[in-house]
Parts: C-alpha cells; structure tokens; sequence
C-alpha cells in the first residue's frame, strides 16, 4: 500500500479527537471539499486501514480481569498462530514481538475463572504454542487508542522530555 498522503493523515487526526465528526466538518476543517473526504475516508475504510470506533475501559464493562498474555510459539507456527487467537472476540489486541515472546496479546475476561480456563485450557490446545507468561492489569492508565500521526500530533517525545528537566 501507498503511504498516506498529507490529506489522509490530517482526516484521521480529526477522526481521533471525534470519531463522530461528519464528512462535511472535515472538509471545512481541512479546506477541501466534501466530496474529496468522502472518497479518502471510504479508501481508507474499505482497505483497513482506518477503523472507527468507540474505547472504553473494560471494567466499566463489567470485564473482571484483563491481562498482558506473553506466548511462546514454534517459529513456523507464529502467523497460524496469531490467527487462532484473533478470533476471540476477548481478545483485545495479537503483536507478533521480539525479545522473550512470540506473540503478545491483551485480552479482557468476565471473571478470574475465564482467564484461567483461556491459560489452561484454551491456550493448552492451539498447536505451535510452546509456553504462555500472563502479567493481569491492575488498572489501566491510558487507553484512548490515540496513536499520533506522524507531523500532526503534538507532544513529541522531545518535546515531553524537555518538559520533565
């Protein structure tokens, strides 16, 4: 795919701060027209690449238990892997890694006994997986999904470690 162009990086930008925000107060943002942001935002929608939707915190979804979940996988079985474990609608996140884990996901459960049965059971039958470590979050400090843009997000890591010193 090509890389995003000025345009589409500014509609997603706006997209971030409001998810709600119409075609029509895009395009009088950005200065162009209607149709121009229709036609971007649906390209951008139909291959993936932009998705909309809404955050929440898990416990205020009734979700008892959330946890980081480092998985040990046969090199051959990463991809087949990663898959299997997308499929599970609790599953928040799957991030192929480096460094001790194959695979990282973040996963949301009802209550303790879910994620142990998803650890034990669940987990114990997917072929290529090797060795699973879970890190269970106590409280989440940020999860807003707000990923910057690159040279439109202010707040650079610059710019924050210059406001520490």
């Amino acid at each position: 795919m090509a890389p995003l162009d000025h345009t589409e990086k500014q509609i997603i930008r706006l997209l971030q701060d409001d998810g709600r925000m119409s075609t029509a107060e895009i395009a009088r943002r950005l200065g162009i027209s209607e149709p121009t942001v229709r036609k971007k935002l649906n390209q951008l929608t139909q291959e993936g690449r932009v998705r909309v939707r809404a955050t929440a915190d898990p416990v205020d979804l009734g979700y008892e238990a959330s946890a980081f979940i480092g998985i040990d996988v046969e090199r051959d079985s990463i991809i087949k892997v990663a898959k299997v474990l997308q499929q599970y609608s609790f599953v928040d996140s799957v991030a192929v890694t480096t460094g001790p884990y194959d695979l990282i996901i973040k996963a949301c459960f009802q209550t303790l006994r879910d994620l142990y049965d998803f650890i034990l059971v669940e987990l114990a039958a997917v072929e290529g997986i090797k060795d699973s470590n879970s890190l269970m979050i106590l409280q989440t400090i940020k999860n807003d999904g707000l990923i910057g843009v690159a040279g439109l997000r202010e707040g650079s890591v610059n710019e924050m470690k210059d406001n520490e010193g």
